[in-house]
This record gives structure tokens, sequence and C-alpha cells, in this order.
């Protein structure tokens, strides 16, 4: 029996996430780069986060869907949406399980939400 190989995915933290270091299953396992924290560009608007999202191949982690939504199209990064009433152990735990599965195809043109209830997956066409 074979064992699914690990992929390190690269996540790009909106500003009005919580600092990297709350998701401490996700930080070890994947590269977390928080837009505020780390990049030191907080206050960017949100079609720069998402240019940088592209140049860095990294899918982005926000709360405000609406605002980044318009900008996923099928060759750009996906974006995974949180709900604000989940809390940062869950979003950690999700997170990880989400990436653990997420098949190659979906890392672009998809708006991912998690919410307490589960994860759901939008394609953009």
């Amino acid at each position: 029996m074979t064992s699914k190989k690990h992929i390190r995915h690269k996540l790009l933290l909106d500003e009005g996430l919580p600092r990297k270091e709350s998701f401490p299953k996700l930080n070890n396992r994947h590269t977390l780069r928080h837009i505020n924290h780390d990049l030191k560009k907080g206050g960017s608007s949100d079609s720069s986060i998402y240019s940088l999202a592209e140049i860095i191949d990294a899918l982005i982690v926000v709360f405000n869907t609406k605002d980044f939504k318009p900008f996923i199209t099928v060759d750009k990064p996906s974006v995974i949406a949180l709900s604000t009433n989940v809390t940062n152990k869950i979003i950690d735990n999700k997170l990880c399980r989400l990436l653990k599965e997420l098949n190659p195809r979906e890392r672009k043109g998809h708006l991912i939400s998690i919410t307490n209830e589960g994860v759901t997956f939008h394609k953009i066409e």
C-alpha cells in the first residue's frame, strides 16, 4: 500500500486573519505568509494582494469573500473563504484536512468555503 505524498502548499493570509502562529498544525505543514505581519503590505488593495498570490503561486485565505471572488478565473489562484464564526483551532484542522486532499485542479479557479458545517467548492467558470 502506498501513502499519498505530502505537498507543502503556499498560503497567503489576508490582513484580517490572525497571525500564522495561530494555526500551529497548518504553519508546520505548509508555507504561510501573512500579508501584514510577514510581508508588511497591510492596507494593500485586494487586487494587489490577489496579484501577489499569483506571483508567489499561493492560495489566498480570507474572511471577505465578496471582495476576492471577482478576481478568480479558471487559470488564477483559488480563494479559501473562512466563516467568521469558526475558531482558529477548527480552521487549523479543517485547512490541514482540506489541503491534504486538495486536487491539483482545485488550486486554480475555485472559491473554497470553510464553515463549522464543512467545506464546499465552487468552480468559477
